[in-house]
């Protein structure tokens, strides 16, 4: 899925799964961690959020993590969401 300009895509193996690795790469990173989880993470720290829709119920739970460009293996901003792996949630 693009966003924007940022890539959204399922970065581990097949669903269902017991985790799952939802990576967002580009311009639209931080926001979509800002927006799903609630608030900003630290850089390069994994952190436990819930998940929120836009009318604020919880979707999931689980880590965040994300790496500021240029310092990142794409060179952009990155964000990753450990989520569980079902299909519901993915």
């Amino acid at each position: 899925m693009i966003l924007g300009n940022s890539i959204v895509a399922l970065s581990s193996g097949r669903l269902p799964a017991g985790v799952a690795v939802i990576r967002i790469s580009g311009p639209q990173s931080r926001f979509v961690v800002e927006t799903i989880a609630g608030s900003m993470v630290q850089n390069r720290v994994a952190t436990y959020h819930q998940f929120r829709a836009p009318d604020g119920s919880v979707l999931d739970s689980g880590l965040v993590v994300f790496f500021a460009g240029p310092n990142s293996f794409t060179g952009e901003d990155v964000a990753e969401f450990h989520v569980h792996g079902g299909r519901a949630v993915v």
